[in-house]
């Protein structure tokens, strides 16, 4: 269960740096869970795979009058929450290609016997397109930056392509009122109804074959992994708290986050820990002077260059805990790519990204790994988050 609403998930490595010590305790554990999920040995883990749609769809019985609706994650606010009951309302509340696809939502989803609240990414409402992809017809549909594709003459493609409405279903949500619900990622096939005009699939991450189960070599691989990763995160332990500024601008732990993904942007690896804590360096002085260059007054420059000085001395002053945070996000990024390349073999559909002006194969956008209370994203950085920094989105 994880308590509030499902409205952002982090990257596995950066709660180290959201979190101080704390994250990274959590962060192990994690991965020490996840060892087990792929291990068959047993785990209170629980893993979805995260699809690449769009927009967000809440929908379900509202506790107040008992009414169907649907919207997007709005209808949670507490202050005029866009909730829509009919069509009209949706024209009311939204228009445009929105519009469309939350009446397209609101037709075939309220048919669906929905159990309470849930919350899915829209693949698709009648835009499938019929595509030859690797010399193969096939049925496809694209809802963001992946493109799904299923062959034309399979089971899955029939399905696909008959039906008006493709949903996946990923948040369960529970509470007295909206404004109330509390969010887990536990949703059963009993929460709803498939009919012939829909396609709804669960997010929850199903081990197709085993093919993605660790053997006992790659077992005592990653544990010696998790190891490593657990060593550096001591050594890391008073910096990450050192740093904690609860998100302030050009605060050392919020420039930490911008740096790693500049490295994503790049589409490179961190560089060695040498390297990267020069780069940092460079990194925090880049945005001091831009950040300078801005004001007017010279009182208020002079003020922003004292602050700069100040952080480059805590930095130079702690420059092997500096190391060694970086050292942890590296080894945590590598038990986290150990456990990703297993996942996203299973797929029970062909994925493809678009790269110039053709579609080439990709795998899954990540994964989510719940753990008791704790959600975080599993996600190969360098391939999906990289294709969403080029197409314009954050990354995922």
């Amino acid at each position: 269960m994880a308590s509030g609403k499902n409205l952002h998930l982090e990257h596995l490595e950066d709660e180290i740096i959201n979190k101080g010590s704390q994250g990274g305790r959590e962060v192990i554990k994690v991965l020490e869970e996840m060892g087990k999920f792929l291990s068959g040995a047993g785990s209170g883990t629980t893993v979805t795979t995260k699809w690449d749609g769009a927009p967000a769809v809440v929908c379900g019985t509202d506790p107040a009058d008992d009414r169907f609706f649907v919207g997007t994650k709005s209808v949670f606010a507490k202050t005029q929450p866009k909730i829509c009951k009919s069509e009209a309302d949706v024209d009311k509340i939204y228009d445009g290609e929105l519009a469309n696809k939350l009446k397209a939502s609101y037709r075939y989803l309220s048919k669906c016997n929905i159990k309470g609240v849930l919350q899915g990414d829209l693949m698709f409402t009648g835009d499938q397109k019929n595509m030859r992809l690797e010399g193969e017809s096939m049925i496809t549909f694209k809802p963001n930056t992946i493109l799904y594709a299923a062959s034309t003459d399979s089971d899955l493609g029939r399905e696909i392509q008959s039906a008006r409405l493709g949903i996946v279903f990923h948040t369960k949500y529970t509470g007295p009122s909206l404004p109330e619900m509390t969010s887990s990622f536990d949703v059963k096939e009993s929460d709803f109804t498939s009919i012939r005009e829909t396609w709804i699939q669960r997010a929850t991450f199903r081990d197709l074959g085993g093919v993605a189960t660790m053997t006992a070599s790659e077992r005592n691989k990653y544990d010696a992994s998790v190891r490593r990763a657990e060593g550096s995160l001591k050594q890391a332990s008073s910096t990450l708290n050192l740093i904690q500024s609860g998100k302030k601008t050009l605060a050392m732990d919020t420039e930490f986050k911008k740096f790693f993904n500049n490295y994503v942007k790049a589409g490179q690896n961190v560089p060695s820990v040498e390297k990267a804590f020069k780069d940092y360096i460079n990194h925090i002085m880049n945005e001091y002077e831009k950040a300078i260059g801005k004001l007017k007054s010279e009182a208020g420059r002079q003020k922003k260059q004292i602050t700069m000085a100040e952080t480059l001395n805590i930095i130079d002053k702690n420059a092997r805990g500096f190391k060694m945070v970086i050292a942890a996000y590296m080894n945590i990024q590598a038990c986290k790519n150990i456990l990703v390349s297993k996942m996203k073999r299973v797929s029970t559909m062909r994925l493809f990204a678009k790269r110039g002006e053709e579609f080439v194969a990709t795998t899954p956008e990540g994964f989510v790994a719940i753990t008791g209370r704790i959600a975080t994203k599993l996600v190969d950085r360098l391939e999906f988050s990289n294709l969403n920094f080029q197409s314009g989105k954050p990354g995922s």
